[in-house]
Parts: structure tokens; C-alpha cells; sequence
């Protein structure tokens, strides 16, 4: 906090409430002693609390206390505002941001020497900053204009300090001169934040509660935002136009909208044009970022305070050579005229060089590093930054490429508005893209939750990826009319729907009509109604016959067993038919599946299927969901907290309460999917039934609403094809190696020829054939021969992931093409039913068919031919590792079982299938015979592969010593991170191949 006097209460009235008359100034107690503080004089005053410099006679150390005034504890939203703006700052550590040293409260009030205390015992709340010794901008400001130099200097800090608070959630809500220190050594310090509030996660603007309610106005006028003055939900860009203004105000010595009265002032700001900035001249660079802060359509605003960040930087640097240093006006005259023939143009070549050798000598390296740590945000934003220096350089337009990738959205009618950020981003982000149909925009990498937003229509919401085109399709939205959701629900679009759940992801895609389902669990008080209602006593809503032990409860001795603590009817965490004192807003828990489908009936809704439950769940985004959600907690929390959002504007569908579905499942047990607090976080993706009448404190549910009956098939019971790997045993070493001849063939002619070579800054790539061992096929594989190694080479087989099935052509994943990068060759063979030699292969899983088992042999042949090929060329050598990923981790128990020229292997994101082939290519009958050393690197939230049942099993059958295998497991789904797995897999291969020679 500043420790000078002047004006830190400008315009600060702003933030009394409508209709409410000015608050008098509060009596100060400079000259008292506040606890353990030596309260020396008052600095300033603002809406939300008187500032003053005191002692922490504690710690002999000057501080600035923000004291709520004692008349303000009787408001409640005052109070809660000021205990928050304490919470804001605890999470803030920024050299930009005064730093709060703690938030306390006082009993009693304050103590002087001099006089009798107070009759008074009220509680003091206080916030104990940092006292800043320097002067606000505003001060610094009234001596005239910066030059563009100073300008730039204060407002690259002020850009930094932003940028922090909203990486974290925060937004500050009232930029203005008067809120910026300048200390005595120029450093800036962004000071109260008591208007600021975090954005609650899983919320686009306009999709939840926000930093603003609708039709509230908080700030200061003259700095306010279009859609702040208008009372609208903010996001970050309202901050960018009020720094906006503070940086014309700094560049000019006014403000860019200005009238005689407030109402004129809010018109200017809402209809007119920024003033002209007149004198002294501004260079136009930035001119041009200060109009594009105070644009009034936010979307024409830039994105965040990182990429005005950038720009203010970049101007910076066009104007630091000419910059003059402390010279008087006249020397600067006199040297501009001496120089002006002489080094004009040196000056202009000099300063282009510099930029030049910036972006490529520091910029590009770091771009580089950023993509392959997989930042790609970061790295797009520099690489966007570098553009300005060097356009179309095609360097630097291979980063691009490669920290990007293209997104086409669609939507139904179009013309909506795409809104989207990046979900482990700052929640606060959100870029307005453009309208549909989008085609083909550049975004960073990575998964995004996208809000498509059209008048006349209910928002949609998705978690979606950017390489959705690699499948083939663009992220289409169908809109449904506005007015038209259900309360509280949501839309999920249907379609041709298959199961992403472990064990289940073989049955059959089932038709889906569109559907709405709860944003969240149903709550305390929602059931509530339900018994009020009278819902125990009402066998009109209690559909589905008591099934317990063979027979048929009637329904008196049904009822008795839904009873709460005391015996009321009713969930069995309450007491006395009621739910626990403030929990309304928690999940009714304790429920049993007839519980929850008889609320369903008196609701008029439904329990999903898990088709219809695992659609709107999005789990394939595990490792996104499960963070911030309620496992680890002892109990219930409220539903929507922040992190909880889940697939299609859902939340909490990951953790809190485990959910009821229709579906029934073997024994009479009925499907509960999510996981629960106090679950393992690995049960938001896999299956789970119990008996429909276990009334856990874990057990609730949502309800989805159908526009029309489900087909049969969706609501049919499943039995779940789980084995439990460690009961069952693999056949004898007689029938393994009956088994093993099925592997065989033939040492016949490879006819091997070299079709195409093609040659890169990194890798020298070779299109190789030669004859298969079955059919008279031919076998393609692509060879990368490292360029940066000597001769012979070791070599890498890479097995792929099953989007090879769906290809057409062959591409090399960016989790192998590190290989030849190391030093080391990498062959990838085309196998049989994949890119080039696709055929009628249409799943990767395993099936109890001939088809499947002859493809599982022929996939072991093309392993062994393409060895066969590597043995006769002479710029490798015979030190072979086998490189699975996925799908190729997968049948890697096969492939290592029966060939036997690896040396080592590396498995990721692989695991045991739970569906059985015919013996004679089960996984189980060949793991225990793998033998060498094998590296396991997974996700703990794979829903393909689940820790417990599916990863841990493989790793402990394998027949490979203890001593030579090992087993990642970090904290991502399916995919693994890209840098620690390179890591990871060139240290095993340094240790049982030997290192690369150079």
C-alpha cells in the first residue's frame, strides 16, 4: 500500500451501492495501537476501508493496514467482499502486486495513550500489506504526460502484474492511476483489490456465476469498461480497457473520454471515439495497441494482459535504439541533426538486425523448448511475437505448425459465436473466435472447453481437443431454441454413441437422440421436495419391483429399508427427514437406485443409461476432470465448486457422489459410474455396479430428460466382460509352444527394395518393401535414419496406436519421432489392416474370432520380416528395441513372447484388454513368457487401460526379472507427458542398448 498521501480515494465513490447516500469518513485512529500494530497516520481511504501507515512493533517493521471501518461490519457483503479481497491477495506473489503479509482480525477496538478506549468491542478487520514508499501514477501524472519511453517502461510492469493476477483467476475490476504505485526506484505496484473476485471454474461469460451479477456496477467510472458501466459479466478484456485508459492518461496527461457530467462520461465511453492524443507525439505502434485495448466489443480487445504483454514489449524494442538516455532537449536536437545523414540508415539496419537476432537467436530456441515440454500456449504466444520481427520466416512458421493445429467448428442454425479457452488455462481466458462456420483457425495444442453462443438459442458446451480433425470431423454444435432447456439441464448432442468405459468399449455404438441431463447432482434440497411431497408414501412413483434375494418385496417392507438416522423416511445421511444444517446445495446422498429412479418419476425425468451418462461425461478428458474433483475429500462438497467441470456444461460428474444409471448389470446390481469422494480418482472412468439397495454416504445421481424413448439396446443389462488376470493361468509350456508354430514361417527371400528417400534437417527417411510371410503380400515400413550418429545404427520397431486402423496414410507420431532425433534408426512397419494396407480390420480390441487371431499372427510375421530386413543392411547393427504405443503396448505381450531378437522394450500407455481372443492369441497365455528388460510408462486416468485392473496386471505377470522392468505412472489420462516419456525412454534404452555413438 502506498505510504504517501495523495489521492487513493479519487473517484472511488464509485463503489457505493445505488440509492445509498455517500459514507461520511470514518473517525481515524491514527495515534492508537491495534493489536500488535503502532498505528501511525492515515494514507488514504477508499469504498472498502480506510488505509493507514503503521508499526508491527512485533517485527519492527512499517506496514500498511486496510482497516474495514466498524460501521461496515453490519454489511454483511462489505465484510465478505473485504475477507475475500484478503483471500485474492494470499494467492498472488508478484514483484508487480503489493504483497499481503497476513489478514487479521482484532477483538476490541483501537487503544490510545491518550484518551479512554472505546466503549465499543467490535472485531477489527485488517489486511497487513506491504507499504509502498513512492507515489501513486495519478501523482506522478499530474506534472504532465510520460514520454513514450516511460510509458512503455511503467506499462510493460502494470501488463506483468495483470497478466499474473489472471493466471491466477483474478481479476482486478477497478485499473486506474490511482490504483498504480510508482516506488522511488520505478518499480510498479498494482494496489487494491477490493472489487476484484476470482471466476468461478467450468464458467464461459455468461454461462454462470461471475465476477459480476447482471446489472451490478462496481469500478470507477472514468476507467470502467462498455460492459462494465452496463452491468454485463466480464472477463480479463475489461481489465485490458481500463489499463487501456491508463495508458492513454499516461501518454497524454488525460483521460480518452472525458464529459461535464457523469451521464456524458458514461456516453462517451459507451458510443465515442478515444480523444486524439495531439501533443506530444505518440508513435504509432502505440497508438495502435492503445485503441485495440479501448475497443468497445470486447472481442476486438486483445485476448489477455500476456499478449499486450508481448506487443508493448515488441514496441519497446522498435523504439530502444532510439532511444536518447538523460539528454537535455537542445544536445538531443543538436545530436538527431549531426546524425541524422551520417547513421540514419545504420541506425534503422542496426535496430532491424537486433530485433532479427532476437527472434532467431532467442526466441526460436525458446519456442522450440516450449513445444517439446508441450507448452504450446506459451510457445504459440512468443512464436506469434517473433512474427512481428520476422514474417513468413520459415523457421519460424515450422514452430507454428508445430505449437498449433488447425480447428474448423460448425454449428446448427450457424452464425453463433465460438468462445473458447484452453481448460487447464486460466478459467478466466475466454477468446471469442469468430462465427460459425469457422474454418480452419489456428489454436495452441491441447484440450479447450468451447461455449457456442447465438441469440434465439440455449448455449452448448464441449471439452474438445484440437486434433478432432484427426478423426476425420469437425466440432459441430446443434442448437436447441431458447427457452426451450428444462431448468437446471443441459443439451447432449446424440448420435451414433460408443462407450468409453474399460471393459465396455466393445459393445455396440447405440443411436442417441438428443437429450438434456442435470448441470449438476441432484441436491439436498432439490430431494427435499420430493419428501415433502410426500414421495415415500406415493407407490405412483416407485416403478420397478423390489428385487431382493430371488423374491419380491411388497411394498411396505420395502419402504422400511429407505430410512434416514431416526427412522424418517428418507436418504440415509439425514436425520429427522431433513438434510444436514447448510448442506442444500450439497448432493443428496445415501440414496439407493429406487430411491433415485422414484425421484426421476416425480421429477418427470429419468436415471440415464451409461450410454447416455458416459456420453455427457466426456471421460475420454480424464486426466482434465479428475484434478479438481472430489475425491480425496472426507464427504460431500457443493455441487459446480471451482475445477469441476465436466463434458457438455456438466459438473462434478467426476467424484463427489458416485451416480445411479438404469442400466442393469449381473447379480441384480445396477451401473454407478463417476467415483466418489474417498474413492481412487481412477473410478470416474471405469465401471462399477452394486446392489440397487446400498445406501453408501457416496451414492447419489443425475437425471436426464429424452425427448424420446431410448433404444432397447441402450437400457439392455450388460454383463461386463472384467477378468481378473491374476486367477486366471496361462496354458502349459506344451500348448505355448503349439501356440508359438502358429507364429512361424518361412526365412524365404525378402525381395526388399528401397521405393522412396527423403531427406530433413533431422532424419534421412527411407520408404522401404519386401515380401511378407503369409499371402504374398508385400509389407511397407518407413526407416529414419538419424543424421547426427554414427554407424551402425541401433534401431527402434514402433508399433503404433490404433488410429492407424482408421488412416489411410502413414505418419510418424510425435512419440517416436524423438527416436531418430536421439541418434538412434526407427523402422515403422505398415502392418496388415493399417494406413496403406488397410483391409476389413475395424477395431483394435481383441474378439474370440479367427479373423482377429490370423491378424495377430500376421502382425507377429510383419515384426519379424521387418527384423529380418534390418539384419541385412549394414549401416545398422543387431541391437533391437521394440517401441509400443497404445494399441502397440498392447499386443506387445505377443509380439515379445514370441520374437526373441529384442533387447529391450518400451511400452507406452499400454495395458491387458479385458475382452478374450481365442487362446491362441490371449494375451494371457504370453505375458509370463516375456522375459527382457521392459519399461511400462501410463496414465493413472487411462480409460482404455485402468491402473488397478488393467496396467498393474501386465507389469506383474511379466516373466521379465524384477530387477529389469519398471513401471511410470504419472498424473495425465490415455496420453503421457511427451518430454518426461523421451526422458524416460532414452535412459532405458541408453541402459540395455548401450549409448548412442556420435
Amino acid at each position: 500500500m502506498s505510504s504517501g498521501k495523495d489521492d487513493l480515494s479519487r473517484d472511488l465513490t464509485a463503489a457505493t451501492p445505488p440509492g445509498s447516500a455517500p459514507r461520511p469518513p470514518a473517525p481515524s485512529i491514527s495515534g492508537t495501537t491495534l493489536g500488535h500494530f503502532e498505528v501511525l497516520e492515515r494514507i488514504g481511504a477508499g469504498g472498502f476501508g480506510e488505509v493507514y501507515r503503521a508499526r508491527d512493533v512485533r517485527v519492527d517493521r512499517l506496514v500498511a493496514l486496510k482497516v474495514l471501518p466498524e460501521d461496515f461490519l453490519e454489511g454483511e457483503e462489505r465484510r465478505v467482499r473485504f475477507e475475500r479481497e484478503a483471500k485474492l491477495l494470499a494467492s498472488l506473489n508478484h514483484s508487480g502486486i503489493a504483497t499481503l503479509y497476513s489478514f487479521e482480525e482484532i477483538p476490541g477496538s483501537p487503544s490510545s495513550s491518550s484518551s479512554s478506549s472505546s466503549s465499543s468491542s467490535a472485531t477489527r478487520h485488517v489486511l497487513v500489506m506491504e507499504l509502498v514508499d513512492g507515489r501513486t501514477l495519478h501523482a506522478a501524472l499530474a506534472k504532465g504526460p510520460f514520454s513514450a519511453a516511460e510509458a512503455l517502461t511503467v506499462a510493460i510492469q502494470i501488463a506483468d502484474a495483470l497478466a499474473e493476477a489472471h493466471r491466477a483467476g483474478i481479476l482486478h475490476r477497478d485499473v486506474k492511476s490511482g490504483n498504480i504505485m510508482l516506488t522511488s526506484r520505478g518499480q510498479v505496484k498494482v494496489l487494491d483489490f477490493g472489487l476484484a473476485k476470482r471466476l468461478e471454474g467450468g464458467h464461459a461469460p455468461g454461462a454462470g456465476p461471475e465476477l459480476t451479477r447482471e446489472g451490478t456496477t462496481l469500478g470507477t467510472l472514468s476507467y470502467m469498461s462498455p460492459e462494465q458501466l452496463l452491468g454485463k459479466s466480464v472477463d480479463v478484456r475489461s481489465d485490458l480497457f481500463s489499463f487501456g485508459v491508463v495508458l492513454y492518461e499516461m501518454l497524454t496527461g488525460r483521460l480518452p473520454f472525458q464529459g461535464s457530467t457523469t451521464v456524458a462520461v458514461a456516453d462517451a465511453i459507451l458510443h465515442a471515439e478515444p480523444r486524439e492524443f495531439g501533443e506530444p507525439p505518440v508513435p504509432e505502434g502505440l497508438k495502435r495497441i492503445v485503441k485495440k485495448l479501448l475497443e468497445k466489443d470486447s472481442a476486438r480487445r486483445f485476448a489477455s494482459a500476456e499478449e499486450v504483454l508481448g506487443a508493448l514489449r515488441a514496441e519497446q524494442s522498435e523504439m530502444a535504439p532510439a532511444r536518447a538516455g538523460g539528454l537535455s532537449r537542445n544536445t538531443r536536437l543538436l545530436l538527431a541533426v549531426a546524425a541524422v545523414v551520417v547513421v540514419a540508415l545504420g541506425a534503422w539496419v542496426w535496430r532491424r538486425a537486433a530485433r532479427a537476432r532476437w527472434a532467431r537467436e532467442t526466441a526460436m530456441p525458446e519456442i522450440a523448448r516450449l513445444a517439446a515440454e508441450e507448452d504450446f500456449t506459451r510457445a504459440a504466444a512468443l512464436v506469434q511475437e517473433a512474427r512481428l520481427v520476422l514474417p513468413h520466416d520459415p523457421a519460424l512458421e515450422s514452430l507454428w505448425t508445430q505449437a498449433t493445429m488447425e480447428v474448423s467448428v460448425e454449428s446448427d442454425p450457424p452464425g453463433a459465436e465460438v468462445i473458447a479457452r484452453a481448460y487447464r488455462g486460466d478459467p478466466n481466458r475466454w477468446e471469442n473466435l469468430g462465427k460459425t462456420p469457422l474454418t480452419k483457425v489456428r489454436l495452441p495444442k491441447g484440450y479447450y472447453v468451447w461455449q457456442i453462443v447465438k441469440a434465439g438459442y440455449e448455449p452448448s458446451w464441449r471439452i474438445a481437443p484440437t486434433w478432432t480433425y484427426l478423426y476425420g470431423r469437425n466440432l459441430s454444435f446443434r442448437l436447441r431454441p431458447a427457452g426451450s432447456a428444462p431448468a437446471g439441464m443441459v443439451p447432449v448432442e446424440g448420435g451414433k454413441i460408443e462407450l468409453a468405459i474399460p471393459g465396455l468399449d466393445d459393445l455396440p455404438a447405440m443411436p442417441l437422440e438428443d437429450y438434456w441431463i442435470d448441470r449438476h447432482e441432484v441436491t439436498n434440497e432439490e430431494f427435499k421436495k420430493f419428501v415433502d411431497a410426500g414421495g415415500y408414501a406415493k407407490p405412483d412413483y416407485w416403478k420397478h419391483p423390489f428385487l431382493a434375494k430371488g423374491r419380491t418385496l411388497p411394498w411396505s417392507e420395502a419402504m422400511a429399508a429407505f430410512r434416514d438416522a431416526t427412522g424418517r423416511p428418507g436418504p440415509a445421511t439425514w436425520e429427522l427427514g431433513g438434510f444436514p444444517k447448510e448442506r442444500e446445495k450439497h448432493p443428496v446422498a445415501g440414496v439407493s437406485w429406487y430411491e433415485a429412479a422414484a425421484y426421476a418419476e416425480f421429477i418427470g425425468k429419468s436415471l440415464p443409461s451409461i450410454y447416455h451418462w458416459n456420453r455427457a461425461a466426456q471421460t475420454q478428458a480424464s486426466q482434465l476432470a479428475v484434478p479438481g474433483s472430489n475425491f480425496q475429500g472426507s464427504e460431500t462438497v457443493p455441487v459446480g465448486g471451482p475445477g469441476a467441470f465436466s463434458g457438455f456444461g456438466t459438473t462434478d460428474m467426476a467424484g463427489n457422489v458416485k451416480e445411479w444409471c438404469e442400466n442393469e448389470s449381473s447379480d441384480g446390481k445396477r451401473f454407478i459410474l463417476g467415483g466418489g469422494f474417498g474413492e481412487p480418482s481412477y473410478m470416474f472412468i471405469d465401471q462399477d455396479a452394486q446392489s440397487p439397495w446400498d445406501r453408501r454416504p457416496n451414492y447419489g445421481f443425475r437425471c436426464v430428460k429424452l425427448s424420446a424413448p431410448p433404444p432397447a439396446g441402450a437400457l439392455a443389462r450388460i454383463t461386463p466382460p472384467f477378468r481378473d488376470f491374476t486367477k486366471e493361468k496361462p496354458v502349459p509350456d506344451e500348448v505355448f509352444r503349439a501356440f508359438k508354430g502358429l507364429y512361424a514361417y518361412d526365412k524365404s527371400d525378402l525381395n526388399a527394395r528401397v521405393e522412396e528417400t527423403e531427406t530433413t534437417g533431422d532424419w534421412t527417411r527411407e520408404k522401404v518393401s519386401f515380401n511378407a510371410a503369409y499371402g504374398g503380400e508385400r509389407v511397407i515400413a518407413y526407416l529414419y535414419l538419424p543424421k547426427n550418429a554414427i554407424p551402425p545404427f541401433q534401431t527402434v520397431l514402433f508399433f503404433p496406436g490404433s488410429g492407424a486402423i482408421h488412416t489411410d496414410k502413414f505418419s510418424l507420431s510425435v512419440y517416436a519421432d524423438f527416436i531418430p532425433k536421439s541418434g538412434r534408426a526407427l523402422i515403422a512397419p505398415v502392418f496388415k489392416g493399417t494406413y496403406e494396407r488397410r483391409d476389413a480390420l475395424k477395431a483394435d480390441y481383441p474378439e474370440p474370432t479367427a479373423f482377429f487371431r490370423d491378424h495377430m499372427i500376421a502382425w507377429v510375421k510383419d515384426v519379424g520380416r521387418s527384423l529380418d530386413y534390418l539384419a541385412t543392411r549394414k549401416d545398422l547393427s543387431g541391437e533391437f528395441a521394440y517401441l509400443g504405443l497404445s494399441w502397440g503396448g498392447a499386443v506387445a505381450p505377443v509380439v515379445l513372447a514370441v520374437e526373441d531378437r529384442f533387447k529391450a522394450a518400451v511400452l507406452e500407455s499400454g495395458g491387458l484388454e479385458f475382452q478374450r481372443a481365442l487362446p491362441e492369441a490371449d494375451k494371457i497365455n504370453f505375458v509370463t513368457r516375456v522375459k527382457l528388460p521392459l519399461l511400462m510408462v501410463n496414465g493413472r486416468y487411462d480409460h482404455f487401460f485402468p491402473v488397478e485392473s488393467s496396467q498393474i496386471p501386465l507389469y506383474r505377470l511379466l516373466g521379465t526379472p524384477e530387477k529389469d522392468k519398471k513401471h511410470v505412472v504419472y498424473e495425465t489420462g490415455h496420453a503421457v507427458p511427451r518430454k518426461e516419456f523421451i526422458r524416460e525412454t532414452l535412459d532405458w534404452l541408453d541402459r540395455y542398448l548401450g549409448p548412442v555413438k556420435r
